[in-house]
Parts: C-alpha cells; sequence; structure tokens
C-alpha cells in the first residue's frame, strides 16, 4: 500500500477518534437539562443527531471493510477487530491503524516473486 494511502487512512482514523468525542459532546450540549419539559428535539437537534450517526457508520463501514479483506489476519483476529472497532472504536481504530496499515508486515516470498515477475 502507497504511504499516502496509509496517511489519509491514518487522517481518517484521526478523525473518526476526534469527531467520536466531538459528537459525544455536542450531544450533551445539545441535550435539554432534566425538568425542563421539552420532549421532542428540535430540527438542529435532529439534524446533529443524524449527521454523527451517519459520520459513525461511514468510518465503521470503511475500516470494517478494511480488517475483513486484510489478507494477513486469521479470520479470528479480523472478527476480533471488527468487534473492537464496533464497540471501542475511537480506541480501536488507531491501533489498528498503526499495527495494520502503518507497520505493514514486509512483502512475502509469494508477493516478492509477483513484484519480480511484474
Amino acid at each position: 500500500m502507497p504511504v499516502a494511502v496509509k496517511i489519509v487512512l491514518g487522517l481518517m482514523t484521526l478523525w473518526g477518534t476526534v469527531y467520536a468525542f466531538a459528537a459525544l459532546i455536542g450531544d450533551f450540549a445539545l441535550v435539554p437539562p432534566p425538568g425542563s419539559g421539552r420532549v421532542a428535539p428540535s430540527g438542529l437537534e435532529a439534524f446533529v443527531i443524524h449527521l454523527n450517526a451517519a459520520n459513525a457508520l461511514l468510518i465503521f463501514l470503511i475500516h470494517a471493510f478494511l480488517v475483513l479483506n486484510l489478507g494477513s489476519l486469521r479470520v479470528s483476529r479480523r472478527v476480533t477487530w471488527v468487534f473492537l472497532m464496533m464497540f471501542f472504536y475511537p480506541i480501536a481504530l488507531p491501533a489498528f491503524w498503526y499495527l495494520h496499515v502503518w507497520r505493514a508486515p514486509p512483502a512475502g516470498p509469494r508477493e516478492a516473486q509477483d513484484s519480480d515477475s511484474a
């Protein structure tokens, strides 16, 4: 994988982590205090909630796709990483990116043969 693609994926990973905490803070800021009498969210609140959900889903789908298509991991490890991303993604995404994208393992004998013959 080219270094530029690794850096873009790393920025997406950081964006996911930053956005998760920003969305959490924003959601708490938009929630009315207890006993305020407001039941239904305003239009802005509904928009922000849907924007947060769409962003989180997009980040999860991109990284789950990467994990599931990473041939260097056993299937059980892939499932574990997807589980970690689903429940702990602000922590799991940077860890996964660093371990399996940035520090990509060196080309094995088969990959070296394929690149030599091309």
